[in-house]
C-alpha cells in the first residue's frame, strides 16, 4: 500500500476520520495517467 502501518504511521491515524490517504492515492493515479497521456503526445486512439 501507500504506507507502512506501524512504521511510518500508526494504524489509528491512517484509518482515522480525518485521514485522506486513500483519496490522495486515487488522485495520484489519475494525475500520473494524465501526465503520461500528455507526455505521449496527448493523442487518443483513432477510430477507422
Amino acid at each position: 500500500g501507500p504506507m507502512n502501518r506501524g512504521v511510518e504511521i500508526a494504524s489509528e491515524v491512517a484509518d482515522g476520520r480525518q485521514s485522506v490517504i486513500l483519496e490522495q492515492v486515487t488522485n495520484g493515479i489519475a494525475i500520473r495517467m494524465a501526465v503520461l497521456y500528455l507526455v505521449g503526445g496527448g493523442q487518443g486512439l483513432k477510430s477507422s
